[in-house]
């Protein structure tokens, strides 16, 4: 997996693959050969936030990136009312969130899972499907 760049996307079934995928590949210890590149793919932590949602770390002995994106749904959210950010939400089915569509290319193994967020009592009753 040398210069390759590993990515999971979806919900909190994605992120643990994602932990323990880091726990294996650093055996459970802080390393200077691991940095932070969230920022290149642009996960950052909001200053409102009190933990990430998102992470990316390259191990420099290898150039390996391993990253995990938070989608719930695999689907492109947006307001209804672009105006007013507390609108109503539309999921757009027929477009992969925005992070997935600008960098799918840089990706050399994608593992996407959702699955949790889709019974009908997850969704927050503001949020609605769209046409």
């Amino acid at each position: 997996m040398q210069h390759k760049t590993i990515a999971f996307i979806g919900d909190s079934i994605g992120r643990q693959q994602f932990q323990s995928l880091m726990c294996m590949a650093t055996g459970g210890e802080d390393s200077s050969q691991v940095e932070n590149v969230g920022e290149a793919y642009g996960l950052i932590k909001l200053p409102e936030a009190t933990r990430p949602n998102d992470f990316a770390y390259r191990f420099t002995n290898t150039n390996t990136t391993i990253l995990y994106y938070w989608s719930s749904s695999l689907s492109d959210l947006e307001p209804l009312n672009k105006a007013n950010p507390d609108s109503k939400i539309a999921m757009r089915l027929d477009r992969p969130p925005a992070f997935m569509r600008q960098f799918l290319y840089q990706l050399d193994v994608l593992v996407i899972d959702t699955g949790n967020h889709w019974s009908k009592g997850k969704f927050q009753e503001k949020s609605v499907l769209a046409d």
